[in-house]
C-alpha cells in the first residue's frame, strides 16, 4: 500500500529565519532534544485573580501571533506558519511550598517540548503558601527567545491590568510574521550577504586560528592534543552531543555591587553585557596560561528598532565573540576593546550565525563537534527600574535544561527582588565542576570590581590579582 500524503496546513508556509535555523541545530544534533525550551517563571509577592488571568492569555493568544507560530515538515524541510485563531486553557497548580513548587518546574524544565508535535509552550499559573503567585512557562526557543518571553509576561500583565481596572486594552505587540517576512526578505539580498561573507572572513582570519580557553581549563585540550599525536592542536571537540548533560549553579551579586556596576556602565555608556563579558574572558585567560586570544559566543537578541523591542518572537542568534587583549592594555582598553568588537558584530547580525560558523569552520578544518568558544552569554535586561517602585515584589527566574550544546551557559539577570544581578551558570557535568565554575564567578566579580574602582589597572595588573 502507498503511506498517505501528509496533508499541509491551510495556510501560508514560510521557511524558518536564520535565528529559528539556530535553535533548531541545538536540538537537530542532540541525542536527547531537550536543548530548544525555554523554561522561566515570574513570580508577584500578592494574590492573582486566575479566572481573569485566564481571560488576559486569551486575549494575549489573539495580540501575539508569536503565540500562534506552528511547525511544519516538508519534504524533511521545517516549514512554519501563523493559525489565526488558537485557545489554550493555562492550568492552575497550588503548591504548599516553595521547595514543592521548585521541584515540579525544575522537573517539567527538563522535558522536551515537542515543537514538530504541536506543542509550541507548556504554560502553568500557580500559587504557593507563603510565597506568591505567578506564571511559569517552558517555551519552545523556536517561537520565542529570552526577550520575546519578556516580552509575553509584560504584555500579559498589561492585559490583565486593563482588565481588572476596566481601562482601555494597551497597544498590542508588533507582528512578528511581519517580521518573519522581512527578515526572509533581509537574507536573500546576495549583494549584502556578499559583504557581511568579506567582513566575517576578515574576521576569522585576522587572529590566526583561535584558541579554545576553556572555564575547565586546559587539561582536556592537552588530552585531545595527545590523542591526535599534535601538540599544536588549538581547539578540540568539546561539543560532543551524546555527553551533553548539564548542572546549573546560581551565583548572585549583592546590590551594592550590582549598583556600582550599573552606575559604572551608565556614565561610559556601555552595555552591561560587554563588562561581565570581559570579566569573564579575564579569569578564562587566567587559567589558560594567560592566553591573550579568548573566544566566547553571545546570543544578540536583534532587537535594535522600536519595532523589534515591541515583539515577542525568536529573534535572536549568537554571535561569535573573540577578543585578543595585551596584558599591557588598561581595564577602560580592554572595555573599549571589547565594546568595539561586540559593536562590529551587531553591524552584521543580519548574516545567518549557521552561515558563519561554517565559513569559519571551513577555515581552519574543523570537524562537526569542534569549536573554539568557551561559553555561551546572555544578558537578559528587566526593567529593574520600573519594578522598584511596585508595591509588591517581582521575582524572575530560569530553570536548568538539563543538557546544552556548550561547555557553558551563562545568563546574568537583574535580581528584581532585592536589586541585585543573578548570575546562572549552566555548565556541562563532562567537562566542568562546581570549584569550576565557583573560580569563574569569583575572579569575574573581582575584575569588575577592581576595574570600576580603578579603570587604569592593566591586564596584567588583574591577572596577578587572580592567579
Amino acid at each position: 500500500m502507498f503511506k498517505k500524503k501528509k496533508e499541509l496546513p491551510p495556510y501560508q508556509l514560510y521557511d524558518i529565519i536564520p535565528s529559528q535555523q539556530t535553535m533548531y541545530l541545538m536540538v537537530k544534533y542532540s541525542f536527547h532534544k531537550q536543548l530548544v525550551q525555554i523554561p522561566t517563571s515570574f513570580t508577584i509577592s500578592k494574590d492573582v485573580d486566575f479566572e481573569l488571568l485566564q481571560k488576559a492569555f486569551d486575549i494575549e493568544l489573539q495580540r501575539n501571533d508569536s503565540l500562534r507560530n506552528k511547525f511544519v515538515t516538508v519534504d524533511k524541510k521545517i516549514m512554519q506558519y501563523f493559525v489565526p485563531e488558537i485557545s489554550y486553557q493555562v492550568p492552575v497548580k497550588y503548591f504548599s511550598s516553595k521547595e514543592e513548587q521548585e521541584a515540579f518546574f525544575n522537573a517539567d524544565a527538563q522535558k522536551p517540548v515537542l515543537f514538530l508535535k504541536d506543542e509550541t509552550y507548556r504554560i502553568y499559573f500557580f500559587k504557593t503558601e507563603g510565597v506568591g503567585c505567578g506564571i511559569y512557562t517552558n517555551f519552545s526557543h523556536m517561537v520565542v527567545d529570552a526577550m520575546g518571553i519578556v516580552g509575553v509576561y509584560f504584555d500579559l500583565l498589561r492585559v490583565y491590568r486593563a482588565l481588572s481596572q476596566g481601562k482601555e486594552m494597551p497597544a498590542p505587540l508588533d507582528s512578528y510574521e511581519e517580521y518573519v517576512k522581512e527578515e526572509l526578505a533581509r537574507i536573500s539580498d546576495k549583494k549584502k550577504m556578499a559583504k557581511h561573507e568579506k567582513w566575517y572572513k576578515e574576521y576569522f582570519l585576522k587572529g590566526g586560528e583561535p584558541y579554545y580557553a576553556a572555564v575547565h581549563g586546559p587539561a582536556f585540550l592537552e588530552a585531545y592534543r595527545k590523542k591526535k599525536k599534535n601538540p599544536n592542536l588549538r581547539v578540540p571537540a568539546a561539543y560532543n552531543p551524546i555527553y551533553d548533560k548539564c548542572e546549573t549553579i546560581v551565583k548572585h551579586i549583592n546590590p551594592d555591587d550590582a549598583k556600582k556596576i550599573f552606575e559604572y556602565c551608565l556614565e561610559k555608556k556601555i552595555a552591561p553585557e560587554s563588562i561581565f563579558q570581559l570579566g569573564l574572558r579575564t579569569h578564562c585567560s587566567s587559567i589558560n596560561s594567560r592566553i591573550n586570544d579568548v573566544f566566547m559566543m553571545t546570543i544578540c537578541s536583534k532587537r535594535a528598532t522600536k519595532k523589534e523591542k515591541n515583539m515577542s518572537g525568536c529573534l535572536a542568534q549568537p554571535l561569535q565573540i573573540r577578543t585578543i587583549i595585551p596584558e599591557d592594555y588598561t581595564f577602560a582598553q580592554a572595555l573599549n576593546e571589547m565594546v568595539s568588537v561586540r559593536t562590529a558584530l551587531y553591524r552584521h547580525a543580519t548574516y545567518p550565525y549557521i552561515t558563519a560558523r561554517d565559513l569559519s569552520r571551513d577555515i581552519y578544518d574543523y570537524n562537526l563537534i569542534q569549536g573554539p568558544a568557551c561559553m555561551m552569554y546572555s544578558w537578559i535586561p528587566l526593567p529593574v527600574n520600573l519594578m522598584a517602585d511596585l508595591p509588591f515584589t517581582v521575582d524572575f527566574k530560569t530553570y536548568n535544561l538539563g543538557r546544552y550544546f556548550t561547555p557553558l551557559y551563562t545568563i546574568t539577570v537583574p535580581d528584581t527582588t532585592d536589586m541585585g544581578i543573578n548570575m546562572y551558570y549552566m555548565y556541562r557535568v563532562k567537562l566542568s565542576t562546581p570549584e569550576h565554575i565557583e573560580a569563574l564567578h569569583e575572579n569575574t566579580v573581582k575584575v569588575i570590581l577592581a576595574g570600576i574602582d580603578n579603570p587604569e589597572m592593566t591586564i596584567g595588573e588583574l591577572l596577578n590579582s587572580i592567579s
